[in-house]
């Protein structure tokens, strides 16, 4: 029985190992994950240059509209006033205040086991 275990824990430890690894994948004990998944309207897998210009506009209700397949910037007649935040919102760090100085789900129940069992002290013996 002895050398059972010692020999689950050997494997157990090897199949860790590089060799183990190669091994494993000559008798296909990997999984496969196929990357090349394309999901979408319109897809094309192209080694190169490729143009796609598959664009719809419905029902807007914008003075005019200028349509490009290639330009990605933003254009714009005039900008009054231009606000960046960067800054994570004040709510977050009061959560993350509080996680950090409230107790912890344990402490909390060994802090109740403790209130309840507290009218009991001395009453049995060897407590």
């Amino acid at each position: 029985m002895r050398w059972l275990s010692l020999l689950l824990i050997c494997a157990a430890l090897g199949s860790c190992s590089k060799v183990a690894g190669f091994v494993g994948g000559a008798i296909g004990g990997e999984p496969s994950i196929a990357a090349n998944v394309q999901a979408g309207r319109t897809n094309a897998q192209t080694v190169g240059r490729t143009s796609v210009t598959d664009q719809r506009v419905e029902g807007t209700k914008a003075r005019t509209i200028e349509q490009s397949a290639g330009d990605t910037r933003v254009r714009t007649e005039s900008v009054q006033t231009v606000v960046v935040r960067e800054d994570p919102p004040a709510w977050l760090l009061l959560v993350a205040l509080l996680g950090w100085l409230l107790p912890t789900p344990r402490q909390i129940g060994a802090g109740l086991f403790a209130l309840a069992a507290r009218p009991f002290r001395g009453s049995f013996p060897g407590g």
